[in-house]
C-alpha cells in the first residue's frame, strides 16, 4: 500500500509540474510559417508518443496483448490483472480508452524545425515546447478513462512589405503570436466482445493576436502612422464520438476497425480591436488618436468538422500494419482576399513492431519500432492554389532498465506548400523525445 501511495503521489506532482511548464511554453512563439496568420492558425498534426512515429495513425490502433515490462514484475505479487492490449495513450480515437492496461501518464517534448522558401528569400525557425500530457487507467473489466492537454493551433508569423505613393515610401508589416490550447476528458467502453465506444469531452482555449503597421517613410511626415492591433480569445466545448470493432481472423491475425466523428465546426470567441495612429518608432509610440476601439465582441470562428475511419491489420504480439482516411470540413471559409478554407482530405499510415511482451532476452530484442506518413490535400487554399502537406515518421520504443517505463523518441520529416507563384515552401523536421510510465494502482495483494 506504500508503494501505491507513492506512485500516485509522485504522478500527481509530475502532472502539477508539467501543467506550469504547459501553460508556459503556449505563452511563447511556437511557429514561424506564414500559413500560421489565418484563422485560428496551422492545426496541430502531432500526436502522442504511440501515434507520433506511425504517420498520426490511430483510429484503429488497438493492440492486442501488448503487455508492458510491470506485468512481470506484479505477476510475482500475485496482483490480478486484466488482459487489455495496450500500455500506451492512443489520442486519436477515445474508444480505445477501453484497452489501456495500467494507469499510464505520458508528456513529451518537441522541437520544430523549418526552413522557408519563397523565390530568392529563405530562412530558417526552431521552436521546441511541451508536447502533450495525459493519463490514462481502466475501471473494471470493461471501461477506461483518460484525459489530458496539448496544442491544439499554432499562430507566429513576422512579415512586411513595401510600396510607394508620390514617391513616399510605405511600410506594412505583420506580426502574429499564439494558438489555442486542448484540454480533454475521455471515456471508452467495450461491449458485445468485439465492439467498444469511446467519447471525448474537449475545452478549447487559447488567445490569437495580430499587430499591423503602416509606417510612413521620411518624406511622408505628413502621415501619421497607423497601428491595428487585434486579439482573440477563444473558450468553447466540443464533443468527439468514436468506435472499433476487433475481430480475430485466425490465431495469429486480428482485424480492427474504427471510426471517429467530431462535428463540431465553429468555436466560440470574443474578439477585441483597437487602431491608433502615432508618430515615432516602435515601442516608442506617441500617440495621436483612436480611429477603431472593439472590447470583446462575441464571435464565432470556423473550425473543422472531422469525419475518420481507419483499418488495421495486426499479427499479434508481433507488429501492426494501420491506415486512416480523414475528411474534414471548413466551410469553404474566405479569409482574406484569395485566400479561403475549404474541405479537405487526410491520409495516415503507420506500421508498429511491438516490443517484447517479456522482461526476459536481449535489450534489443524489446526495442519498439515505428514508421508512417501522412497527407493532408489542402491546408489553406490561395487563388485556387491548394496548399498541401506531407509527412514521413520514424519512432522507437526504448524500455528503461530497472524501471516500469518506456523512452519514446520519434522524427518527422516532410513538406508544405511550395515556391510557385508567390508561395512559400516550408521544409520541416520535428523531432520528438517522451516518455510513458506505467504502473497497477489499487493492487489486491494476496500477500502484504
Amino acid at each position: 500500500m506504500k508503494y501505491l501511495y507513492t506512485t500516485a503521489s509522485k504522478t500527481l506532482a509530475i502532472s502539477i509540474i508539467l501543467l506550469f511548464v504547459f501553460s508556459f511554453a503556449q505563452a511563447q512563439k511556437n511557429t514561424d510559417s506564414p500559413y500560421s496568420r489565418y484563422g485560428i492558425g496551422l492545426i496541430n498534426t502531432t500526436t502522442f508518443n504511440g501515434n507520433f512515429g506511425m504517420g498520426g495513425a490511430g483510429i484503429a490502433w488497438r493492440p492486442f496483448q501488448y503487455k508492458p515490462l510491470i506485468y512481470d514484475s506484479l505477476a510475482r505479487s500475485n496482483a490480478k490483472l486484466n488482459d487489455r492490449g495496450t500500455n500506451q495513450i492512443n489520442g486519436v480515437n477515445p474508444a480505445s480508452f477501453s484497452n489501456i492496461s495500467l494507469t499510464t501518464f505520458e508528456a513529451a517534448l518537441i522541437s520544430r524545425n523549418a526552413r522557408y522558401t519563397s523565390g530568392s528569400q529563405s530562412r530558417v525557425g526552431s521552436n521546441t515546447q511541451l508536447s502533450h500530457m495525459s493519463i490514462a487507467f481502466p475501471i473494471g473489466e470493461k471501461l477506461g478513462v483518460g484525459f489530458g492537454i496539448r496544442p491544439y493551433s499554432f499562430v507566429g508569423y513576422d512579415y512586411s512589405d513595401t510600396s510607394s505613393i508620390n514617391n513616399n515610401k510605405i511600410n506594412y508589416t505583420n506580426e502574429g503570436s499564439g494558438g489555442i490550447n486542448e484540454i480533454f476528458v475521455g471515456v471508452g467502453y467495450g461491449f458485445l466482445e468485439h465492439f467498444s465506444v469511446g467519447l471525448n469531452a474537449k475545452y478549447y482555449f487559447g488567445k490569437i493576436t495580430d499587430d499591423r503597421r503602416v509606417v510612413y517613410g521620411a518624406n511622408g511626415t505628413n502621415f501619421f502612422n497607423v497601428l491595428d492591433q487585434r486579439e482573440v480569445k477563444v473558450s468553447s466545448v466540443a464533443l468527439e464520438i468514436g468506435a472499433q470493432y476487433f475481430k480475430d481472423l485466425n490465431s495469429k491475425y486480428r482485424l480492427v476497425v474504427g471510426a471517429i466523428i467530431s462535428p463540431n465546426d465553429q468555436l466560440n470567441a470574443e474578439q477585441s480591436r483597437l487602431v491608433r495612429n502615432y508618430t515615432g518608432d516602435v515601442n516608442l509610440e506617441r500617440f495621436k488618436d483612436t480611429s477603431l476601439f472593439v472590447d470583446d465582441q462575441s464571435v464565432d470562428i470556423a473550425n473543422n468538422a472531422t469525419y475518420g475511419i481507419g483499418v488495421s491489420i495486426e499479427k499479434k504480439l508481433k507488429w501492426m500494419l494501420t491506415a486512416d482516411f480523414k475528411a474534414q470540413s471548413w466551410g469553404d471559409q474566405e479569409l482574406a482576399e484569395g485566400i479561403e478554407r475549404s474541405s479537405n482530405q487526410l491520409i495516415h499510415v503507420g506500421f508498429d513492431k511491438y516490443v517484447s511482451a517479456t522482461a526476459f532476452g536481449s535489450y534489443w530484442e524489446r526495442i519498439g519500432y515505428r514508421a508512417g506518413m501522412r497527407y493532408n490535400s489542402s491546408l489553406l487554399r490561395v487563388d485556387n492554389e491548394d496548399i498541401s502537406e506531407f509527412g514521413i515518421s520514424f519512432g522507437l520504443t526504448l524500455p528503461l532498465r530497472k524501471t516500469f517505463s518506456t523512452l519514446n523518441i520519434g522524427v518527422e520529416v516532410g513538406q508544405r506548400g511550395k515556391d510557385e507563384l508567390g508561395l512559400t515552401k516550408e521544409e520541416f523536421f520535428n523531432f520528438q523525445v517522451g516518455v510513458v510510465i506505467n504502473d497497477k494502482w489499487f493492487i489486491k495483494r494476496k500477500y502484504d
